[in-house]
């Protein structure tokens, strides 16, 4: 077992994680392994700072918006991950956003605005302690606690989720 040295101020990420994994667990569409991987995330992000090794955990949603040739990807996710033995898979805790423009593009204003629009947090395993931009922590929190307010009509809504060796992906749970 490892830890993963998260501060009081890391507190409410670590809950608007567990939260997004009650809303996520709202959907009809998934299904009974869908859920109970989903439960076992939240369980291993309850038991923080400690994690198991072997520990290969992740869920997330993205809101996909016209087609690749003009579209826009925006996702939240969470990640936790402890390989004792593999220092290529020693990734500890991460949350973050992606704000993905379709086509790629190298256009400054476009860039900027991807910037502005993700956020990513890394609390690796030891001792080691993140710092956390509070502005940014908040928009995280925030944006993952009213998920749908980036959907809209046409939109296509997935929900991704590992757990172990089980992979899922679910698109458009509205439905």
């Amino acid at each position: 077992m490892a830890n993963i040295n998260l501060t009081q101020t890391h507190k409410p990420l670590v809950n608007a994680a567990i939260k997004l994994g009650d809303w996520l667990l709202s959907f009809d569409k998934l299904t009974a392994e869908d859920k109970a991987a989903i439960a076992s995330i939240q369980k291993a992000l309850k038991k923080l700072p400690k994690v198991n090794d072997g520990t290969l955990a992740m869920y997330g949603f993205s809101i996909e918006k016209g087609d690749e040739t003009n579209g826009l990807v925006r996702g939240w996710d969470l990640s936790l991950e402890y390989f004792s033995h593999d220092p290529e898979r020693q990734g500890g805790l991460e949350l973050f956003s992606s704000f993905i423009p379709l086509p790629e593009t190298t256009d400054p204003a476009v860039l900027t605005q991807k910037n502005l629009n993700e956020a990513y947090f890394h609390w690796p395993i030891g001792d080691v302690c993140a710092f956390i931009k509070p502005e940014q922590a908040q928009r995280w929190i925030e944006e993952t606690s009213q998920p749908l307010a980036f959907w809209g009509e046409g939109d296509t809504l997935r929900i991704e989720i590992v757990y172990q060796d089980y992979y899922s992906d679910i698109e458009n749970p509205l439905s």
